[in-house]
């Protein structure tokens, strides 16, 4: 059977409401872990006394959450994930989804 993984980087003020609704759709297993970036994309310039000041968007505080499901329902985690996740506002984050070859269990022999 295909398998899909979602990588999804979300605002970690936003990770209940993206666990609720992945549960809510039967995901019974995810992983996540806190992580941190920096984005020039959304620089804004001010200045103080002359001076040019730069405040970057990076320091927003980031979960990153991965999922593994059978090809067939990583469409709809990946639209569950979106719409729990956003807010609007630059910066929601990005999903990643690619192919898993394999998936072997360890206490298995």
């Amino acid at each position: 059977m295909a398998m899909k993984k979602i990588q999804a980087i979300i605002r970690a003020s936003k990770f209940e409401d993206v666990r609720d609704a992945l549960h809510s759709i039967g995901v019974e297993f995810f992983i996540f872990y806190e992580v941190k970036g920096v984005t020039f994309q959304n620089e804004q310039k001010g200045s103080y006394r002359g001076l040019s000041i730069y405040d970057s968007a990076g320091s927003i505080p980031r979960r990153v959450i991965e999922v593994v499901v059978p090809e067939i329902d990583y469409q709809d985690v990946v639209t569950c994930v979106k719409k729990a996740a956003y807010t609007g506002e630059t910066g929601d984050g990005k999903i990643f989804v690619s192919t898993i070859d394999q998936a072997l269990r360890i206490s298995v022999s």
